[in-house]
């Protein structure tokens, strides 16, 4: 499988600035939705974030780039994989594209330590997960 798409919607106007195009923040927020998107794709979903589990994926280090403007009522869609799997942190490639032409607009790395939620540390990714995650692998 390797990569999926994690988000897909339209960019509304308010989520842009006065220099007419999406604001830096926007960005960041589509890429969190898209996070959470693939670690319900390798079985760390909502249940697993607010009960059960209680651990999720928190970002300690974004690298990103800019490649075009994202204007209001364009379609973008993301997709993401993983492209590190440690003991305790893992990477995460994401990419956002404009539905009309499939254009690449923008893509971040994530570096993400899984966290649990009670203790607000990070904590071991199971062998299980690691599993999981794999099918996500593409290696730059």
């Amino acid at each position: 499988m390797a990569e999926l798409e994690t988000l897909r919607r339209i960019i509304g106007p308010e989520e842009c600035d006065i220099l007419g195009h999406m604001n830096v923040s926007r960005y960041f927020a589509c890429v969190s939705d898209a996070g959470f998107g693939i670690m319900a794709a390798f079985g760390l979903g909502r249940g697993d974030v607010v009960g059960g589990k209680r651990q999720s994926f928190a970002v300690v280090h974004s690298d990103a780039t800019f490649h075009s403007e994202v204007l209001a009522g364009e379609g973008i869609y993301m997709r993401s994989h993983v492209t590190e799997i440690g003991r305790r942190s893992a990477s995460f490639h994401h990419r956002m594209y404009r539905v009309a032409d499939d254009k690449l607009l923008f893509e971040t790395l994530f570096k993400c330590v899984l966290m649990d939620l009670e203790r607000r540390r990070a904590t071991v990714i199971n062998e299980d997960m690691q599993a999981a995650m794999r099918a996500f692998l593409l290696e730059p």
